[in-house]
């Protein structure tokens, strides 16, 4: 049985108000509660028989709930009052579970499917048994949580998405959470890409933490999520290493970005030291590339650069006419400017991939 963040923070909230030091085991005996624990604790096979029956063992009564996968608790003491406590704790995440395992057991369909666990006719069963469209079109938009606790990001997507009964939030693990789309018949994709920017703007303003984001393509078919599932990853990987001031990153708008990443590390060095190396090192100083990347930003305008640099438009042009005459390349022209971020980006290609590596 597949127990998710929300489920088990609802069933840890509800034993601790019984005031024992109550474990929660699964199937193997594996403590689900209290989170951190590794224990994995021998369940008698006279317990798994007859699950709701309490049982004395070792000093402990163990019980389990009803249903096909049980889960079990364990309590310190074999007294009759530890043995009535023990019956209530069943029946209370009995309860829990039997509201909440519905919806997560659509969950775990999506999961499954979003990481290619199932195919074909398993597939198409498992989506008529949960009443999950086949040919919606959908895109992945997946977040990868850094410094804030999926319970808390759960909570805080499921009041940005909760007008739309279509959308569906999966739990890949602690640190990964998808929203699966549905895309309306206008398939406005620039919409996803607001949708994302809003998300992150309200993570950053309710924790204090950016979350990244990224978004893949649409999909017309469910057993093509996972591949919108890879794209949203992608993006991601390959929006930190080149928009590092960035956190939403969407697949379609970083052709450039994935294909340099591909580039082997070596020709990315060659290509790179074309244009900075010892000769350039002075010129292209902190403030020069700033001023270069902010030129870049501006989408190559002089006066709103200068206004966001609090410069002389002439200081700029200075500045620009310098990289002109030492490089050969004049940035306020479209094709040089192209010439050189992609020399630039190049380098943190090799960059990334010298670090991946341990050089």
């Amino acid at each position: 049985m597949y127990l998710d963040h929300r489920v088990i923070a609802k069933i840890a909230r509800i034993l601790s108000r019984l005031n024992m030091n109550i474990m929660l085991l699964d199937t193997s005996g594996q403590v689900i509660l209290p989170e951190g624990n590794d224990r994995e604790l021998p369940l008698p096979e006279a317990l798994r028989s007859n699950p709701t029956q309490p049982l004395v063992y070792g000093g402990f009564t163990l019980i389990g709930t009803d249903g096909v996968q049980p889960l079990f608790l364990c309590l310190p003491g074999d007294s009759p009052d530890v043995c009535s406590c023990a019956i209530l704790a069943s029946e209370l995440v009995s309860s829990i579970t039997h509201i909440e395992l519905p919806n997560a057991d659509k969950e775990q369909t999506f999961r499954s499917i979003l990481r290619d666990e199932i195919e074909g006719a398993e597939m198409e069963t498992m989506a008529l048994e949960h009443e999950i469209a086949l040919d919606d079109e959908r895109c992945v938009i997946m977040l990868h949580l850094q410094n804030v606790d999926a319970t808390a990001a759960l909570n805080i997507l499921n009041n940005v998405v909760s007008d739309s009964a279509s959308d569906t939030l999966v739990e890949m693990d602690r640190h990964t959470i998808v929203l699966i789309k549905k895309l309306d018949e206008s398939g406005d994709y620039d919409e996803i890409d607001q949708l994302g920017q809003a998300i992150e703007n309200t993570f950053l303003s309710e924790t204090n933490h950016s979350v990244y984001i990224g978004i893949g393509e649409p999909k017309t078919s469910l057993s093509q999520l996972s591949e919108s599932m890879r794209e949203a990853r992608r993006a991601i990987d390959v929006g930190r290493i080149y928009r590092k001031d960035e956190y939403v990153f969407v697949y379609r708008k970083m052709l450039i970005e994935r294909f340099l990443a591909d580039v082997p590390r070596e020709m990315s060095l060659r290509y790179n030291s074309l244009l900075f190396n010892r000769k350039t090192a002075r010129l292209f100083n902190d403030e020069m590339i700033h001023t270069i990347e902010k030129f870049f930003e501006n989408s190559l305008n002089l006066s709103e650069t200068a206004r966001q640099l609090y410069i002389h438009r002439n200081t700029l042009i200075y500045r620009l006419d310098k990289v002109q005459r030492i490089i050969g390349l004049d940035l306020r022209a479209f094709d040089d400017a192209v010439t050189f971020k992609t020399m630039m980006l190049l380098g943190k290609t090799a960059g990334d991939k010298n670090r991946r590596s341990g050089n």
